[in-house]
């Protein structure tokens, strides 16, 4: 079948185009989708009562239009969360972040961190070459060797010095000097981060969304996985049928995406300039509810996991009343170790050994996060350029590669439907 616009990928970015290209009155377009239903990694599972989300995907709007957007999709199916995250390392429990709560420390790595901050405001400035210096001129060798080197280390799986720092935007909150000293003194009334505040869906997980979405596009075909692109004919092999179309959408994670094309050696060799960080989550629910909180983050190799998260904590509706559920994130090369995790949350505190197990599942995702190496932004700039000469078009976190958050998706989805209409 021949569209004008076919789209590969029903993530929040696929959708969210064809919902604005509707808007905007046009319907010759085609979404395809290789799972059985529509949401990529944003799309949510219920599991005995427990609503289990692909990791931690939260709504950060800041935009009037993201806003109006997801209101208009969810009416009130809608929570408004205030962030409750903390870093657990050694015997420390700091809220996060972490270089704007320095009291909470002990006084010997308290001191450590005001020193290096001190040293590096004495230091000339010069434009930093990776996330390495950045760090170090930003808040000092204190911060940067208490947290941000093993935290960052353990989530890409990179040294710090081997990342550069163009990702970092609103996802590393830069207090000032002044106030991160101050804060060694004091807890401060500031919130900082683009994340002091989320939105969640109250019934459904982030799941929710993607559904409210996908029930306003029309043309959406699933276990349609694409096996072949062919931009010289204008041609894509997907779930044994072939398409033909004008423009072509991507959304689906670019080097991945790259590898699919046929007798384009030269844009298919971006593919391997491009490094990926998969990760697994660990669905953990308990018969006891915790005390809430959001997030928790750990920097130390003695703990297997990077991250948990409460998922009955933004919803009380994600678990059965007297419940708890969590979402736990662990590099790839971490054991698989069930007991291990166990035993490493009952150390830190945030369950008991007497606790019952109500669920444990595993859940591998092979696209997390596009690394921020020295090769990712040239390769980045020069496929996509070549490729939209082609008439084909990548948007979104996967299909941009890129580090971004979900209202990035949704509006990245709405300025492409613009463009071609």
């Amino acid at each position: 079948m021949h569209v004008k616009t076919l789209i590969l990928g029903a993530g929040l970015t696929g959708l969210s185009t064809a919902y604005h290209l509707e808007q905007r009155g046009e319907t010759d377009y085609l979404v395809l989708e290789c799972k059985t239903q529509p949401g990529g990694l944003c799309a949510s599972q219920t599991v005995n009562g427990f609503t289990l989300d692909a990791g931690g995907h939260l709504l950060h709007l800041h935009t009037p239009y993201g806003k109006k957007l997801v209101k208009r999709l969810l009416k009130s199916n809608l929570l408004c969360r205030t962030r409750r995250a903390f870093v657990y390392t050694g015997s420390s429990r700091v809220p996060y972040p972490f270089q704007a709560n320095l009291y909470a420390l002990p006084e010997a790595e308290r001191k450590a961190c005001v020193n290096g901050l001190l040293e590096a405001s004495q230091s000339p400035a010069a434009a930093p070459h990776n996330f390495k210096q950045w760090c170090l001129q930003a808040f000092g060798r204190g911060v940067y060797e208490q947290f941000m080197r093993p935290y960052n280390t353990k989530l890409w799986g990179l040294p710090p010095e081997k990342l550069t720092c163009d990702w970092c935007g609103p996802f590393v909150p830069l207090p000032k000097r002044q106030e991160v000293l101050q804060s060694a003194q004091r807890r401060l009334t500031k919130a900082y981060g683009y994340n002091r505040s989320f939105y969640y869906p109250k019934h459904g997980g982030c799941g929710a969304l993607v559904q409210a979405l996908a029930a306003r596009v029309t043309h959406l075909r699933t276990r349609a996985r694409v096996t072949q692109v062919d931009l010289k004919n204008k041609t894509v092999r997907a779930g044994g049928q072939s398409y033909s179309f004008d423009t072509l959408v991507n959304t689906l994670p670019l080097p991945a995406f790259l590898r699919l094309l046929t007798g384009e050696k030269r844009l298919s060799a971006y593919a391997k300039q491009l490094q990926n960080r998969s990760i697994r989550v660990y669905h953990l629910a308990i018969n006891r509810a915790v005390k809430p909180f959001s997030w928790i983050y750990f920097p130390d190799k003695t703990d297997p996991f990077y991250r948990v998260g409460l998922q009955s904590g933004f919803s009380p509706y994600n678990a059965p009343e007297g419940t708890s559920l969590f979402y736990i994130e662990l590099p790839p090369d971490a054991p698989p170790s069930k007991r291990r995790i166990w035993n490493a949350l009952v150390q830190k505190g945030i369950i008991k050994e007497s606790d019952k197990a109500l669920l444990s599942r595993w859940q591998p995702l092979p696209y997390a996060y596009a690394v921020y190496d020295q090769h990712r932004s040239r390769a980045v700039r020069q496929a996509l350029a070549a490729l939209a000469k082609r008439g084909c078009f990548c948007a979104g976190r996967y299909g941009r590669w890129e580090y971004s958050f979900m209202e990035s998706s949704l509006l990245e989805g709405k300025t492409l439907a613009e463009k071609l209409v």
